[in-house]
């Protein structure tokens, strides 16, 4: 079926347009959404993938074939909706359960107020990273993915997230000691 095709299917049998859309399209979906949100959030992935044939659907009609062709809009599409999804999923948490042992600090964590405050230097240290190291601190530490999932999904290689995560972690330190925590 061709686009100019599907589109009007879209738009008098939603329905029917949406498996056609599905079948058509479902396999590039999957991969934007995994890429992005990862394949170990299957149950993040599958609604995500559902959520972005809504948005096709609800917003067909903002599609305008000069300025590309279908396939590029369902992708710009998938990628804007796994975006939102993941930066909601961050947002849901509490930044960060990054145990102050992982980054080797030498201080008694049983004093609340001290732990209080520790967290808010790091919660405040990891929002300074630049983009990606941020994501990529996050992404390791935060929602526990594997440096090798994390390379692939950033296009880089996992010695680069390596590095990051390193070059964070020592600007975690510097922080910390900035603020009078003795590592």
């Amino acid at each position: 079926m061709n686009d100019e095709n599907l589109i009007n299917l879209l738009k008098k049998n939603p329905s029917k347009g949406l498996s056609c859309a599905i079948d058509e399209y479902g396999g590039l979906v999957k991969t934007v959404v995994v890429r992005i949100i990862g394949y170990e959030n299957r149950q993040d992935a599958e609604e995500c993938i559902s959520d972005v044939f809504v948005e096709l659907w609800k917003s067909i009609d903002n599609y305008d074939s000069s300025k590309g062709v279908l396939k590029n809009y369902i992708i710009s599409i998938a990628r804007f909706v796994s975006i939102n999804k993941l930066n909601r999923k961050m947002n849901k948490r509490e930044l960060i359960p990054l145990e102050e042992n992982d980054i080797q600090l030498e201080f008694d964590m049983d004093d609340h107020v001290a732990g209080t405050i520790n967290r808010k230097i790091i919660k405040d240290t990891i929002y300074s990273l630049p983009q990606p190291d941020k994501d990529i601190f996050i992404r390791r530490y935060y929602l526990y993915e594997a440096v090798k999932d994390i390379a692939l999904s950033m296009g880089v290689s996992a010695k680069a997230v390596e590095n990051k995560l390193y070059r964070g972690k020592e600007r975690l330190k510097a922080a910390l000691v900035e603020n009078g925590i003795n590592i």
